[in-house]
């Protein structure tokens, strides 16, 4: 089959992303960061709570362990939108002058849940700002600051994968600033994994072009899958949640999400395991490499088709599995920034092949009940 003939958006985004990453990071550029959140204020905050939903909740948990690296704040939460607006305390808010940082992450800002967080925040005293690419948005207008992406445009429509680029990088500039201005890196630590950032993007961009064939090639295969099971621990449960929506925004297919430990306590028993894609994102420097390898033991034995996104060396793993090996990351907060690309190849190829609509618009239900899902919804302060 020629590949080109199945062309998405989705390997269209990827292909981009190297680059992309790069216009984002050199957006954020000092005055930008430092008028988006005053050093005052930044001294202010003795917890921070990053929420949003779906990518951007994701984001927010790619990007906690460089926050709580280098920010200086012992309190750093990363919260789904309906768990901060309706459960988190209202006591917990405002406690403090600026205190907790509530910063919220809509790349359109009209997702309701996300106005929804920016007004509570503000109306209990806790300090807001939220990362977007409309300033004009009723999500900005609720936040006390923005930090604006400037995203390029025209955008192009289809499941988020640069903005969820943008997000993290944003994120991941923003912690910086902050672990900067409090003192807890140096100006020169601070330049030098701001570049970092740049750098390990455009790593990828010499395999993207093997990467792109190889998971076009696979796709043939894994489309037809009964289920695709993703594993991930810590910052990469979000590679690996992410990689979960990505199957169901572009085909809607069955998907499941998990830790390696939990995952060897409940999906370990899932039937008819030879029909069930497991994903594994995992790396060699982190705290549970071994636990990972144990669970993928499991796998193996299951007899399931198996991919590993990984820095480790492909030896390490069973012969049969399909490791993509990706650069090592300078610094282990930044992994999650980029290991999600082969899945979205993949999810984007199967949802051509298959012949399905991204976001299912080959089905008038989820057309015309597509705006009312996230944008319309009460908003309602607790």
């Amino acid at each position: 089959m020629d590949k080109m003939q199945f062309d998405n958006a989705m390997a269209r985004q990827a292909r981009l992303a190297p680059g992309f990453v790069r216009t984002i990071v050199e957006s954020m550029g000092y005055d930008k960061l430092n008028n988006a959140l005053p050093l005052t204020e930044i001294w202010d905050a003795q917890q921070i709570v990053i929420t949003g939903c779906g990518d951007s909740w994701l984001a927010g948990i790619a990007a906690r362990p460089l926050f709580e690296s280098v920010s200086g704040v012992k309190n750093v939460q990363v919260m789904r939108n309906i768990e901060f607006n309706r459960y988190m305390d209202k006591g917990q808010l405002g406690f403090s002058p600026n205190t907790p940082l509530v910063i919220g992450i809509s790349i359109s800002g009209t997702v309701s849940r996300v106005v929804e967080a920016m007004e509570r925040a503000q109306h209990y005293g806790a300090n807001s700002l939220l990362i977007t690419d409309d300033p004009d948005s009723p999500a900005a207008k609720a936040a006390r600051h923005v930090l604006l992406l400037d995203m390029p445009k025209p955008g192009e429509y289809g499941p988020g994968l640069l903005s969820y680029c943008a997000s993290v990088s944003a994120l991941m500039c923003l912690a910086l600033r902050i672990g900067r201005a409090r003192g807890f890196i140096t100006d020169g630590e601070h330049k030098k994994m701001v570049q970092a950032i740049v750098d390990y993007a455009a790593s990828y961009a010499p395999l993207i072009e093997e990467m792109d064939q190889r998971c076009f090639e696979l796709a043939g295969t894994w489309k037809d899958l009964r289920c695709v099971d993703f594993v991930g621990d810590y910052a990469d449960y979000a590679t690996a949640f992410f990689g979960s929506a990505k199957i169901l925004e572009t085909y809607g297919g069955y998907t499941t999400y998990d830790d390696s430990e939990d995952w060897c306590h409940i999906n370990y028993f899932l039937r008819d395991p030879n029909t069930i894609g497991r994903v594994f994102i995992t790396n060699s420097d982190t705290p549970s490499f071994n636990r990972v390898k144990e669970t993928l033991v499991a796998v193996d034995q299951l007899g399931s088709p198996c991919i590993v996104v990984t820095d480790a060396d492909k030896s390490e793993f069973a012969d049969r599995f399909e490791v993509f090996t990706t650069p090592k990351a300078p610094y282990s907060w930044l992994s999650p920034l980029m290991q999600h690309l082969p899945y979205d190849f993949i999810s984007g190829y199967s949802a051509e092949l298959l012949g399905v609509e991204n976001f299912r618009r080959d089905n008038p239900i989820y057309v015309e009940q597509g705006g009312t899902r996230i944008r319309q919804s009460k908003i309602t302060i607790v």
